[in-house]
């Protein structure tokens, strides 16, 4: 078992749990503590190796989405549009806050402590996070606070010297719509984004702002053979175009076959192989990179990303990486 932290960023309150939300939503609510336990299933872990987040500042949400938007949020009927579950329109703010937005905006903090662990480690994953439809004046897809965008903000602001051309790679089933339209035209970021162009959100407008847009618009393209050839080719050239010196990944895993949502067929071997290329670009080349989850519509989700995570530890010797560098950091 490892006696020290690891850059793995999850906290219990992620969790949403009320009123079987779980029976009127594909979206697994519980997944981020099913993998917590199954990692910790493995004995290579312990509740003690995880590192905390803090939520976003009102001056960090302030800074993030206009007053209008943050206001709306204190409109149940509003939240329904976002979430897409009818009956949230008719339960009480305070509830609504409790239950819905304090886990969105921890699991937001997540996804920048999982990019600052990242500078000092090489590596970072929050178990959770990746609300990647979330824009300066909007949100849906169950997407509230636009975490990606903060992160690159973050990093930008806090450590140009360090962080100068950040690449975004989504590999969720769907268009990552919202940071597009916050991004647009930002010479400092490149993002790669494939995704099933038949689905949510069709976002013409956001699709222009991407630097290379990948539409999995047919059937073959969004399985094994097709699929893993044309992602590790568009990916590994555009790093090399843009030679970025951070990486965020948002591994959306609602592309498995299956998937409500998705629709799409990817095995749960091709999301292994998937989340390695991704890595092995950014580690092969001493690049910083961050995970985030993202969409996942099925209960068996939490247990391939579980795995995932594993292989990439195995592979990339991430343990060994994170004695080298030792903990500078502290949970927050």
């Amino acid at each position: 078992m490892t006696t020290h932290k690891v850059p793995i960023v999850y906290h219990q309150g992620y969790n949403i749990a009320f009123w079987h939300l779980e029976k009127v939503h594909p979206f697994d609510t519980q997944k981020y503590k099913r993998i917590q336990r199954i990692l910790i299933s493995t004995g290579i872990f312990d509740l003690n190796s995880f590192y905390e987040p803090s939520p976003p500042t009102q001056v960090d949400l302030a800074n993030l989405h206009s007053t209008q938007y943050l206001d709306s949020l204190n409109s149940s009927s509003q939240l329904q549009k976002i979430l897409e579950v009818p009956f949230v329109a008719m339960l009480p703010h305070v509830l609504l806050k409790k239950k819905i937005l304090d886990p969105m905006l921890l699991q937001t903090g997540g996804s920048v402590l999982s990019a600052e662990l990242a500078l000092e480690y090489g590596w970072g994953i929050n178990l959770g996070g990746g609300f990647h439809h979330a824009h300066h004046d909007g949100g849906g897809g169950f997407c509230v606070y636009a975490d990606i965008t903060l992160m690159v903000e973050k990093l930008l602001s806090k450590y140009p010297n360090k962080v100068s051309r950040i690449m975004i790679v989504d590999l969720d089933a769907h268009q990552g719509n919202g940071y597009e339209r916050d991004l647009a035209n930002n010479s400092k970021v490149h993002v790669v984004d494939a995704f099933n162009s038949h689905i949510f959100p069709q976002d013409d407008e956001a699709f222009a702002y991407t630097s290379t847009p990948i539409p999995l618009s047919t059937p073959d393209l969004r399985q094994d053979d097709k699929y893993l050839p044309l992602i590790q080719s568009n990916i590994f050239q555009s790093f090399h175009k843009f030679h970025p010196n951070f990486v965020i990944y948002n591994a959306g895993t609602d592309c498995l076959e299956g998937d409500p949502l998705g629709s799409m067929n990817l095995s749960s071997e091709a999301i292994l192989k998937r989340d390695e290329l991704v890595f092995r670009m950014a580690i092969d080349h001493g690049i910083p990179i961050a995970m985030v989850l993202s969409g996942g519509y099925q209960k068996k989700n939490a247990e391939i990303i579980a795995s995932s995570i594993l292989n990439l530890i195995k592979k990339f010797d991430l343990l060994g990486k994170c004695k080298k560098f030792g903990n500078s950091l502290n949970s927050t």
